[in-house]
């Protein structure tokens, strides 16, 4: 883990979490923004008229350039890297935002995902299979692993660390990873290494999970070849959470996945606020994304310097 405690840690890099990452980083606070590059309702737009100051329009993709640029005059810093959960509870100093590129604390986040996605597209067997054997969480659920043979299919620390956890009850582990390396600490490789129990298989991509009552099987796709391991558990660090999965822990929903805020833009845990098109029953557009920005942002520059 990045033992670095930021100010802010903003997730989403479209209009709301820009303008946060203006607000916070004027204010001299360490801010980093996670986002997805390239992906974004922002950068899809192809033309923007009714954004005020561009009487000829902008692209989104311009404006986005922009606000980036913007954020980073301030000391913004940036990482593209897939989210994968939070952890809430355990540090009642700091949040932990947990990617594919590293676990990250911060004293405030704000989440500005964009619109919700409680119809998240899943991988083939995944939903059939959840509860079942299929798991975003082997601190959770590892207990029940004991004797199994299970897998891990994603990238980075927190998948490292979670399979380190698994060697204290499971009998056979492997971790698929759909690159050509698998990126963690040393020490943390090393001491999977040590385990005897743990097996690495890279450039292999996930196709589908398979089997009866529980999971049985999972059909990997690797250098051109489809071929099916047998697994009796999955734990999935792909991205593939719903927001339901991602935030329903700690947040109020709507039906639709959006995150209910409070006055503030706060939700149900102190120093995490919502902005822009994952908050519930907001007007969609790039001006109150931009306003729901500059509320959060402000909000936790008054909540950091109170306790500074």
């Amino acid at each position: 883990m990045n033992e670095k405690i930021y100010d802010v840690i903003i997730i989403g890099g479209g209009p709301a979490g820009l303008t946060a990452g203006i607000y916070v980083g004027r204010s001299k606070l360490s801010t980093l923004i996670i986002e997805s590059e390239g992906i974004g309702s922002l950068l899809m737009a192809h033309k923007i008229d009714n954004y005020p100051g561009f009487p000829e329009g902008i692209s989104g993709k311009e404006l986005y350039t922009l606000m980036k640029k913007q954020a980073e005059k301030f000391g913004a810093e940036f990482l593209s890297a897939t989210l994968l959960g939070f952890d809430v509870y355990s540090d009642t100093e700091s949040k932990i935002v947990k990617t594919d590129k590293g676990n990250f604390k911060a004293k405030v986040v704000i989440i500005a995902t964009g619109t919700g996605k409680n119809g998240n597209k899943k991988l083939k067997g995944e939903e059939e299979f959840l509860g079942k054997g299929v798991s975003y969480c082997a601190t959770c659920d590892g207990a029940f692993t004991k004797n199994l043979n299970v897998s891990l299919l994603g990238q980075g620390e927190e998948v490292a660390e979670e399979a380190l956890f698994l060697t204290k009850f499971s009998k056979t582990i492997k971790i698929f990873v759909n690159e050509k390396e698998f990126k963690c600490h040393k020490d943390t490789l090393d001491a999977l290494t040590a385990s005897g129990k743990v097996e690495i298989i890279t450039d292999a991509k996930l196709l589908e999970i398979k089997g009866g009552e529980y999971v049985e099987e999972l059909v990997i796709e690797k250098d051109g070849e489809t071929k099916n391991y047998p697994s009796d558990f999955a734990f999935l660090y792909l991205g593939t959470k719903n927001n339901t999965e991602m935030y329903g822990e700690f947040a109020d929903l709507d039906n639709q996945g959006n995150i209910v805020t409070k006055d503030g833009l706060k939700i149900n845990i102190e120093g995490m606020y919502a902005a822009g098109d994952i908050r519930s029953g907001v007007v969609r557009q790039v001006t109150t994304a931009v306003a729901d920005g500059t509320v959060a942002a402000m909000e936790a520059i008054k909540e950091i310097l109170k306790k500074k």
